[in-house]
């Protein structure tokens, strides 16, 4: 499934967070790292820098990759380095060249945490391509043993729908790839009751509503949990009632030791339901987990 990945670089210390992750990925799972980096036409006389840089950050990595994984020696990184506007350019790279994944430090122009802010770069990017984004936040320690692994546990919130199922894919692959177990997530919404004092209006026994959502979606994540581990998948389902799926997400990652979340961009919406766009957003702005979006385009 990512059988290309694509590392956008600015030269920055904010940008390279991610190289310990594509390392990772690319020496688990195989994968051709292009490494990538624009600049303004008025830099074009300096390009020769920019390939050095990026030849550098190469010789690195592979170094990284035949240290971890001795199996993966032939992992192959391509360097490209083009004039122009980072937001397009990248965009135009991933059609053109026929990229699974992009990873991406998800910081802002000025260098804040992304609950500030999301970098326009980075926000256009996940709005725009049809392929799954990975984004790295800047709170994210990275071990200096690299014996160590980075991504140890995958969750995969799920609302139901077959959009938000369009995560699971990338979800088992990474399970099954990186040897590591997969939670299902799912929330059975809670709603408030409004009693009418007087009498005299109408009463809807949202109580009963809110019991057979959550019948149902245990119930459908059950037969979920027991398909994967048909692959032999190290799997397990989790399901609660609340009012903010977001919430509960971020606060499942912190209580299971979650080191990656992987979501589809967008699921259903209406009464007791996840707007899943708005959730993805949420979980994106204010998480500390790295998050990998999977477009509903995708699909």
């Amino acid at each position: 499934m990512f059988e290309k990945i694509l590392l956008p670089l600015d030269g920055s210390e904010l940008s390279e967070l991610t190289l310990p992750y594509v390392e990772e990925l690319a020496g688990k799972l195989g994968s051709e790292i292009v490494l990538y980096h624009v600049h303004g036409h008025e830099h074009t006389n300096q390009e020769h820098m920019h390939l050095i840089y990026l030849e550098r950050v190469s010789e690195i990595m592979q170094r990284n990759i035949r240290s971890s994984q001795p199996q993966r020696a032939d992992i192959k990184i391509t360097t490209i380095v083009e004039a122009g506007e980072p937001t397009e350019n990248i965009c135009n790279l991933v059609e053109t060249n026929k990229i699974d994944l992009i990873v991406m430090t998800a910081v802002s122009i000025s260098g804040m945490k992304i609950g500030k802010m999301l970098g326009s770069v980075t926000d256009h990017v996940c709005q725009t391509v049809a392929i799954p984004v990975m984004l790295i936040r800047p709170q994210n320690q990275i071990p200096t043993d690299r014996k160590f692994r980075l991504i140890n546990h995958v969750l995969v919130p799920l609302d139901g729908s077959e959009l938000s199922k369009l995560a699971l894919p990338a979800g088992e692959e990474l399970s099954s790839k990186l040897k590591v177990p997969i939670t299902l997530f799912q929330m059975a919404t809670t709603v408030r009751l409004y009693n009418d004092v007087s009498g005299s209006g109408p009463y809807i026994d949202y109580t009963r509503v809110n019991d057979d959502e959550k019948k149902h979606a245990v119930s459908e994540m059950g037969l979920l949990e027991q398909e994967l581990k048909g692959k032999g998948l190290n799997v397990k389902s989790i399901v609660t009632t609340g009012s903010d799926a977001a919430v509960e997400i971020i606060e499942l990652c912190k209580k299971s030791g979650t080191d990656l979340v992987v979501m589809s961009t967008h699921g259903r919406s209406g009464l007791g339901r996840w707007v899943f766009g708005n959730v993805a957003e949420k979980v994106l702005r204010h998480g500390e987990t790295p998050l990998l979006l999977v477009h509903a385009r995708a699909g």
